[in-house]
């Protein structure tokens, strides 16, 4: 009864924390609408970056996990560098540069192909995976739901590739950056996940400093409201949404992480319709059907392998 009883608690735990993750990613959306009244895009990815580094950092030390110990094997270093850029720097920014010209709901959808993209290259980078049927078919499915979702823009079939159309594509490029910084991270198995989130992290920082330097200047009187919202995304979304991310990780497995992926864009559109007053996309239900089955099609097939 005693076993029964651990086991049912931890599994609310566990759902506990995915539900949690799932609404703090879904936020984000929200939170980058808000910091865009007063801040660039540029300066919005930066700030979250240094301010998740900097909550990191603290509990590492908090671990007693030593951040300031250089020295690593040159590989560790590099799948670092990789991670820093694929997963933090470049998608961050390319996100609120997308979202200073389209909806949080429609680039909280695009997101939501992430697992997708992710199963496809690993496929096609990773020779140790295989590749089936099920798998193929819910690929084909997500990237279906998420053509209609493109192609529902106004102008996108006339001149694809005009300015008002390119961040449309930045919404396409931002889940690859993921996806391939999901897959170093799976090559490179570091033995402690919160030292190389918080490694990453700081070196993602080092990356985006030049940005604050450089381009552009800061407002002279910033909207309250934009500052809560660059702090809110460096504390939660960057910083504590990677120690739940580490969490689930070392204790449930990365199968069991990618559920969350089908929480994020829910949040994102319930966030975007009812704070935002957002209209949803054209051939919204179509698309976010068709991926959300494309997912679970792969999930059901990852959960028998």
């Amino acid at each position: 009864m005693r076993l029964n009883l651990n086991f049912k608690s931890q599994r609310f735990f566990s759902w506990l924390l995915l539900s949690l993750l799932g609404l703090i990613w879904g936020s984000s959306f929200l939170s980058i609408k808000i910091a865009l009244i007063s801040f660039q895009a540029t300066q919005i990815a930066s700030l979250r970056i240094i301010i998740g580094s900097l909550i990191l950092s603290i509990v590492s030390l908090f671990f007693n996990i030593n951040v300031f110990n250089w020295r690593k094997p040159r590989g560790y270093w590099i799948s670092c560098l990789g991670v820093a850029f694929l997963s933090n720097a470049f998608p961050f920014t390319l996100l609120a540069i997308a979202q200073e010209h389209l909806s949080s709901v429609f680039v909280g959808l695009c997101m939501a192909t992430i697992p997708l993209i992710t199963l496809l290259l690993t496929y096609l980078l990773l020779t140790n995976e295989q590749i089936t049927i099920k798998k193929i078919l819910g690929i084909l499915l997500g990237i279906s739901g998420t053509a209609i979702l493109i192609m529902s823009r106004k102008g996108l079939m006339n001149n694809p590739f005009s300015l008002a159309n390119i961040y449309v594509w930045l919404c396409v490029l931002a889940p690859f950056c993921y996806a391939m910084g999901a897959i170093v991270i799976r090559k490179s198995n570091p033995s402690d996940y919160l030292e190389f989130s918080t490694h990453c992290l700081l070196i993602a920082s080092l990356i985006c400093i030049p940005n604050l330097i450089f381009l552009g200047s800061f407002p002279p009187n910033p909207n309250i409201k934009s500052i809560l919202a660059i702090l809110y995304l460096g504390l939660f979304p960057t910083g504590i949404a990677t120690i739940i991310l580490v969490t689930i990780i070392k204790n449930y497995g990365t199968i069991f992480l990618s559920l969350v992926n089908f929480k994020v864009p829910l949040w994102s559109t319930i966030f975007g319709l009812l704070v935002l007053g957002e209209d949803l996309p054209n051939n919204f239900s179509t698309s976010f059907i068709l991926i959300l089955i494309g997912i679970l099609v792969c999930q059901m097939e990852n959960r028998n392998d």
